[in-house]
């Protein structure tokens, strides 16, 4: 499997929220085994703060289409998902 970087952009601040509602009541481990799938897996994801519409996953996949597919009951949410493919460590900065 690659690494992809991922950034999900929210179509609008109500569509970020309505996110936050969708995965409520969800235990980590139905979180976990919706998004994880034999071609794709999210590894660790990121949504900013108040008003800003971008989040960041880090996912295991074959290929950006398995991303998408399994992402497919939320993309109504997004727009499309920017990729980036890496095989190099990931170096956060603090």
């Amino acid at each position: 499997m690659n690494n992809y970087m991922v950034t999900h952009k929210f179509r609008s601040i109500e569509m970020k929220e309505a996110f936050a509602k969708a995965g409520e009541g969800m235990s980590d481990e139905d979180q976990i085994k919706g998004m994880t799938g034999d071609n794709a897996a999210c590894q660790m994801s990121w949504t900013t703060p108040g008003d800003s519409l971008s989040m960041f996953c880090f996912w295991k996949a074959n290929s950006p289409d398995d991303v998408n597919q399994m992402l497919a009951d939320y993309n109504e949410f997004f727009e499309p998902h920017q990729f980036e493919l890496t095989d190099e460590p990931f170096n956060f900065v603090r």
